[in-house]
């Protein structure tokens, strides 16, 4: 399996699987609980691999304040990264597709909220 592909399961793992144990543990979610600041550690350093991985594939070169922006600011940083590695018509798509890819992640956190409440009881 391509490595890409391991960083971004890894993403939709996370998403799922952590809300699902806070919710059987603590019986509720909450963003900035220790559940979610693990998971966020986490989901940054599967994605700084991704964009690492993909970096390497487009044959690009970031500066240090792309790199930067990538784990301090992805939302921003990422499209930046598209469009200039890719061009406008590539970026863009790839653009739609990571939106796509975050709003997966935001419907699997929900499932696993559900998910533990399910389980919890």
């Amino acid at each position: 399996m391509r490595p890409k592909l391991v960083a971004l399961g890894l993403l939709a793992l996370v998403s799922l699987v952590s809300p699902t144990i806070e919710m059987m543990v603590t019986g509720r979610v909450e963003m900035f609980s220790k559940f979610g600041m693990a998971e966020t550690v986490v989901s940054l350093v599967a994605l700084f691999w991704w964009y690492h991985l993909d970096k390497r594939e487009q044959n690009y070169r970031a500066g240090p304040l792309m790199n930067g922006g990538v784990l301090a600011l992805a939302i921003v940083a990422l499209p930046v990264y598209f469009i200039r590695s890719r061009g406008w018509k590539k970026g863009a798509v790839t653009t739609a597709l990571a939106l796509a890819f975050l709003g997966g992640t935001l419907l699997l956190g929900e499932a696993g909220e559900k998910l533990g409440a399910i389980l919890g009881s």
